[in-house]
C-alpha cells in the first residue's frame, strides 16, 4: 500500500521512502537490504530509504526456515520531492506480511504517520551514484576497493539492474509492491531443490524469461543457425532480448539473475537458487560469442557474478556453492570452458579489440584469481572434438569442452589403456 493521501508538503518524507511494519511482534528477524537482525520489541519499520530496488522481509525467529517480503523500488528525485509510504502489516493467523486491512490504513494520516516518522529506523546503506557502477573489472591478484564493495556501495551493485517492469514480470503481480517468499515456486523448476518440497503452499510461482525447462535456441532456427544456438546460445538472447516485438530490456537478464540470487540466498527459496545455477552454467557462461557481439554486456553479467560471490562471502552465513554441490560442479566446468573460448575470442579480434572488449578479458581475470581461494583452478584442456546429441535427439558434430560432465584434468583425465579380449588387461577376472 503506498501513500495517496499523504501530504506532499510533509517534510519529514524529504530523506526518502518510507516502509511501515505494522503489527510486527517482538523477537522477530528482520532483513533489509545487506542488514538483517533480531529484534527484541516490536519493530516499526524503515525511513529514508534512497533510490534503488530493495528488499525487505520478516521472519517469526532467526532459526525459522519460512521468510516473506517484499521488493520496492524507489525512483530517483528532486530533495524537494516527498518519499513514498508503503505500510504492510503481520497477519498473525496467517503469519504473512500483507498489506493492511482496517485500521492500518489510518497510518497514512500525516498526524499519525509522523509521530511513527521517530522511532522508524533509518536506512543507513547508501545506494551508489552511477559513477561507481561496474567498476568491478581489476588486474588479476588486485582485491576489490572498499568504495565498490562496501557498505556505502555492495546493495548497487547486486540490483542495479532490477526495476519495476521485471518485478511485474517474474512476481506476475502489477503493483507498486512485489511480495516474495521462501515457498514460491519458479516456473521450469525440475525438481531437484529437494528443500523447497518441505513447503506445499507457495504464495507465487516467478517466472523466468529462460525458465530451466527450456531450450535454448530458437524453435524457428534450422541449419546451422540452430546447431550455433545449441552450441552457444548468444544468438538466441539477443533475440529474445532485443527482437522487435519484445518488451524487454537488454540488461533483463542481468535483473533476473540478481533476482534469483537475492531472493534465492536472504529468503531461503531453493527453486530460485536453481533457476540462478541455471542462468549461470547454461546461459551465462556459455555465451561465448556475447563477450564479442556485446561486450559491456558480457562484462556486466561477470561482474554481477563476482559481486554475488563476494558479498555472500561477506554479509551471509550459508556458502551458495555449498548448497548445491552438483550445480556447484557444473558452474565450475563451464567456468573453464569459458575461460578458454574468451581468450580464443578476444585473440581472434586481432586489432578490432577494442576497450569494452578488454574490459570483459580484466572482468574475468579478476573472477579467475579469486575463485583461487575455492581451489577453482580454471585453467586446463578439455577434449575439443565429437559428435554430441542435441536436446530434440539430432547428433552434430560439435566440440565436446561444452557438455563434457567429467573434468578432464587431474585424476579424472582420460588415459589410454591395453584392451584384451573386449576389456582392459590387467584387471581381476571373476570368470571361472
Amino acid at each position: 500500500m503506498e501513500d495517496p493521501r499523504v501530504d506532499s508538503n510533509s517534510s519529514f518524507l524529504s530523506g526518502g521512502d518510507v516502509f511501515v511494519l505494522h503489527h510486527l511482534p517482538a523477537n522477530f528477524t528482520v532483513g533489509c537490504d545487506a542488514t538483517s537482525f533480531n529484534s527484541a520489541q516490536p519493530f516499526p519499520g524503515f525511513r529514508d530509504i534512497p533510490a534503488g530496488a530493495h528488499l525487505i522481509w520478516v521472519a517469526p525467529s532467526e532459526s525459522t526456515s519460512s521468510r516473506n517480503g517484499y521488493w520496492i523500488c524507489t525512483p530517483e528525485k528532486h530533495d524537494s520531492q516527498p518519499g513514498h509510504v508503503y505500510v504492510k502489516e503481520w497477519d498473525i493467523y496467517h503469519e504473512v506480511l500483507r498489506d493492511p486491512i482496517g485500521r492500518g490504513e489510518e497510518l497514512l494520516q500525516d498526524g499519525r504517520l509522523e509521530q511513527i516518522f521517530e522511532r522508524l529506523s533509518p536506512y543507513h546503506l547508501r545506494a551508489a551514484s552511477t559513477e561507481s557502477s561496474h567498476a568491478l573489472a581489476l588486474s588479476q591478484g588486485e582485491e576489490p576497493p572498499p568504495d565498490l564493495l562496501g557498505d556505502q556501495n555492495i546493495w548497487y551493485q547486486l540490483t542495479f539492474a532490477i526495476h519495476p517492469g521485471l518485478l511485474n514480470r517474474v512476481v506476475g503481480q502489477a503493483e507498486n509492491t512485489w511480495h516474495v517468499t521462501t515457498t514460491d515456486s519458479v516456473a521450469g523448476d525440475t525438481g531437484l531443490a529437494k528443500e523447497a518440497q518441505l513447503y506445499s503452499s507457495g504464495t507465487s510461482h516467478l517466472r523466468f524469461t529462460f525458465p530451466m525447462d527450456s531450450r535454448l535456441i530458437n524453435p524457428e532456427a534450422t541449419g546451422a543457425e540452430r546447431t550455433r544456438q545449441a552450441l552457444d546460445p548468444s544468438g538466441w538472447i539477443i533475440e529474445k532480448l532485443e527482437g522487435p516485438e519484445t518488451d524487454l530490456r537488454p540488461e533483463d537478464l542481468l535483473g533476473e539473475f540478481q533476482f534469483a540470487f537475492i531472493v534465492g540466498m536472504h529468503l531461503g527459496n531453493f527453486p530460485c537458487l536453481e533457476q540462478w545455477f541455471f542462468l549461470a552454467t547454461q546461459l551465462i557462461f556459455r555465451s561465448y560469442s556475447l563477450t564479442v557481439d556485446r561486450p559491456q554486456q558480457a562484462r556486466n553479467l561477470i561482474q554481477a557474478f563476482h559481486a554475488q560471490l563476494l558479498y555472500n562471502g561477506r554479509y551471509l552465513q550459508d556458502d551458495v556453492l555449498e548448497l548445491m554441490p552438483e550445480e556447484a560442479r557444473k558452474l565450475r566446468l563451464a567456468l573453464t570452458t569459458y575461460k578458454a573460448r574468451l581468450g580464443e575470442k578476444l585473440q581472434a579480434l586481432g586489432d578490432q579489440c577494442t576497450s569494452d572488449h578488454q574490459s570483459v578479458g580484466m572482468a574475468f581475470s579478476s573472477l579467475e584469481s579469486w575463485l583461487l581461494r575455492f581451489g577453482w583452478d580454471l585453467k586446463g584442456d578439455y577434449v575439443r572434438s565429437g559428435n554430441v546429441m542435441l536436446e530434440d535427439g539430432e547428433v552434430v558434430e560439435a566440440e565436446l569442452s561444452d557438455f563434457e560432465d567429467e573434468d578432464e584434468r587431474g585424476e579424472f583425465a582420460p588415459t589410454v589403456v591395453e584392451m584384451e579380449n573386449g576389456t582392459e588387461a590387467g584387471l581381476l577376472s571373476w570368470d571361472k
